[in-house]
């Protein structure tokens, strides 16, 4: 008696299959990379700056103005 060992083929579906999914992953993987928003967008900023002394305003100013001249 003779004993034979038998390979059963692959569904023929089931490669192209496979492969499609493979396909898709790796181009659904670059596409966002490629397309994903920067992680730090610069924008407008604003700057506030708050000075100590109550005397840095321009009308605490050490000079008077009289009679449309200015006298320090």
């Amino acid at each position: 008696m003779l004993a034979r060992m038998r390979f059963d083929r692959l569904p023929p579906l089931l490669f192209p299959l496979i492969f499609a999914l493979a396909a898709a992953m790796i181009l659904g993987g670059t596409l966002a990379y490629v397309l994903k928003p920067p992680a730090l967008v610069p924008g407008r900023t604003q700057v506030l700056v708050i000075h100590d002394n109550a005397d840095s305003s321009p009308r605490a100013d050490a000079c008077l103005w009289i009679s449309g001249h200015k006298a320090c």
